[in-house]
């Protein structure tokens, strides 16, 4: 099935940003694409199967899986783009001193400099006429994205493990799925069983198969 044409590139960027937020933008940091399942075989079977113009990232940390996207579009020959949502400021583990987790992120003055990090390591690896950033809530970003007309041919979801964000996060994203799109989700693992409880949910209520392919689960929109 053959998704819809979508803008390109450059209107994108207009349409979100109003202005080409690379221009004049200076790498700060060191390459650090450090993440989890950022480089899944099932990313490499959707973009090649579906070819989709555009890419919904939600949920990039510091952009692995967002490059990984970006290079397979461009591996496959696709001008595509990957609009790579997250609000930067991490999650709730990296902010509790004592998960373990508060260090992965640098601040400055108390501020994650997620951003920083991302921006970066697009910049130097030289897909920035290939992604679009656009730092919201993943909730935000989907009233913004289906305002503004923008659907999707593969979006994945890697934002929030808890059950009621991953049930929110795969209904406002699948209404901006294109029809033969693929809705791939992070974390389907034992560790996270409320991942696990909401992707079973949300293809029920969808009625449509649910694909496990560890630790990504997939789902395809009619």
């Amino acid at each position: 099935m053959t998704n819809p044409p979508q803008p390109p590139h450059a209107q994108i960027m207009q349409m979100i940003h109003g202005t080409d937020i690379y221009a004049g933008y200076v790498a700060t940091m060191p390459e650090d694409s450090s993440g989890w399942n950022s480089r899944h075989p099932s990313f490499d079977e959707a973009i090649a199967t579906v070819r989709p113009g555009v890419v919904i990232d939600v949920g990039v940390w510091k952009g692995g899986s967002t490059l990984y996207l970006a290079e397979l579009l461009r591996r496959n020959g696709v001008p595509g783009t990957v609009i790579a949502v997250d609000t930067f400021l991490g999650s709730l583990e990296h902010w509790d001193r004592n998960s373990g987790l508060f260090d992965m992120i640098p601040r400055r003055h108390g501020l994650p400099l997620l951003y920083d990090q991302f921006m970066s390591n697009i910049v130097r690896r030289g897909v920035t006429r290939s992604v679009v950033p656009l730092p919201q809530t993943s909730t935000n970003a989907a009233l913004l994205l289906r305002g503004l007309g923008i659907v999707a041919g593969l979006v994945h979801i890697d934002a929030s493990h808890e059950y009621d964000d991953v049930m929110k996060d795969s209904r406002l994203y699948w209404d901006i799925l294109a029809p033969g799109g693929y809705l791939i989700g992070d974390d389907y693992h034992p560790y996270w069983p409320e991942v696990i409880r909401a992707a079973g949910d949300f293809a029920r209520e969808k009625g449509v198969a649910l694909v496990a392919h560890d630790p990504k689960w997939i789902v395809r929109k009619p």
